[in-house]
């Protein structure tokens, strides 16, 4: 039961580092592959600034790839300045995690507002957030609940998961039932945490019928493809099998 309820809580910091990958992550499989001469002379329109949006996001990738997050952050800058909401959107994170850059709650805040003014649901969902665990911001949960709604709306899957979690964990909100709805959503938009945290709700009864049967299934699901919950569905899956 206590490892239940562990597993059932989650700080809301912890929702904004799981968001995903870096915008021009997905961008490109592979490093880029750089000439000796291409590299020496993009390396100095990289100083000089004078790189179109394409070819920072392919330095972007290379310094990601490479773990040299200093770089990340001076390309990612850049590219903000220049209205690129992705790379505001990433911008938001690194002031958030500290990475590349001292951590600053308060300019995640600025960089994600910057994005959601340009349409990104992503930046959305962060700066709910941030509304709802008061990070850089004073904490104000019906905000919090407005924007992810709105973000939810757009097809956020991550959105549908924070709502579930803080109807789930936050006292002053809480329904099991708005729960396990939100996480239902998530789940079928193919969020594995959601899916995972729906067979949760579903092994305990929590906000739903007690479906065991259905709670095994999902947990199954998540170990044959091989999902990041895969270890934590083994051990419940023992639990309940054993």
């Amino acid at each position: 039961m206590q490892r239940y309820k562990k597993m059932m809580k989650k700080r809301l910091k912890h929702f904004s580092i799981s968001l995903g990958l870096f915008s021009f992550s997905a961008l490109a499989v592979e490093t880029p592959v750089f000439s000796v001469v291409q590299t020496v002379e993009e390396s100095g329109k990289l100083l000089r600034n004078e790189l179109t949006n394409d070819q920072l996001r392919d330095w972007g990738r290379a310094f990601f790839q490479r773990n040299d997050m200093p770089s990340v952050f001076n390309v990612m800058y850049l590219l903000a300045l220049k209205d690129d909401r992705r790379a505001q959107l990433d911008l938001g994170r690194l002031y958030f995690r500290g990475e590349g850059v001292e951590q600053n709650y308060e300019k995640a805040y600025w960089w994600f507002s910057e994005a959601a003014e340009k349409g990104s649901a992503m930046a959305l969902t962060n700066l709910g957030i941030l509304y709802a665990g008061g990070y850089g911001i004073k904490k104000n949960l019906p905000h919090a609940i407005s924007l992810l709604e709105k973000a939810a709306s757009a097809n956020d899957s991550h959105a549908m998961l924070v709502l579930g979690m803080l109807y789930y964990n936050e006292d002053k909100i809480k329904s099991l039932s708005k729960a396990f709805r939100w996480l239902e959503k998530g789940a079928k938009r193919g969020n594995e945490e959601a899916i995972f945290r729906l067979a949760l709700m579903y092994e305990r009864g929590e906000g739903t019928k007690r479906n065991r049967p259905m709670a095994i299934s999902i947990y199954k699901d998540l170990i044959a493809q091989k999902s990041r919950f895969s270890e934590e569905a083994k051990e419940r899956l023992a639990l309940l099998e054993g």
